[in-house]
């Protein structure tokens, strides 16, 4: 074995998506491009991610945020006494959906729904117009770092 398979992985994902289909290495690419960057300030640790459907995501929302409808992310803060980054979970049916409405790639909208989950873990938020702002902005700077670095996951839903 070599030094790269003995390395703790960063990310850990769960797919409970049947009909999504994705490439784990892939998302763990993206997180490593985004944290060398240096851009932005990512918490330590090990980062999950999660995808959901629309029933469960709406359930997370309805029980922490208050809103029973569906939602596209939900994070969740860091926690560095058991060595964890976060959690991000995702709806790729909502991604599905959105794409289609806006004529966007399904895969493109997939993975801005990573980046804005790991932006919000690098403090950034978007209640307010004006954190709405610098939200926009560093998702547009973060999709330019992976996409130089050929790093954006490609997904695909049947």
């Amino acid at each position: 074995m070599n030094a790269k398979q003995n390395a703790p992985k960063r990310t850990q994902v769960n797919n409970l998506c049947p009909e999504l289909g994705l490439d784990e290495d892939q998302i763990e690419r993206l997180i490593l491009t985004l944290d060398k960057a240096g851009a932005f300030d990512a918490p330590a640790g090990e980062l999950s991610f999660a995808f959901v459907d629309k029933s469960y995501i709406a359930q997370l929302h309805d029980q922490f945020m208050g809103d029973p409808t569906p939602t596209d992310v939900i994070t969740f803060p860091a926690d560095p006494d058991i060595d964890q980054a976060g959690e991000v979970i995702v709806c790729p049916q909502v991604a599905r959906e959105y794409a289609q409405t806006h004529s966007l790639e399904f895969s493109d909208e997939l993975g801005l729904y990573l980046i804005h989950g790991y932006l919000h873990l690098c403090g950034f938020d978007d209640i307010d117009d004006s954190d709405r702002q610098l939200m926009r902005r560093a998702e547009q700077q973060a999709l330019e770092i992976a996409r130089e670095a050929d790093s954006l996951p490609s997904f695909s839903f049947r």
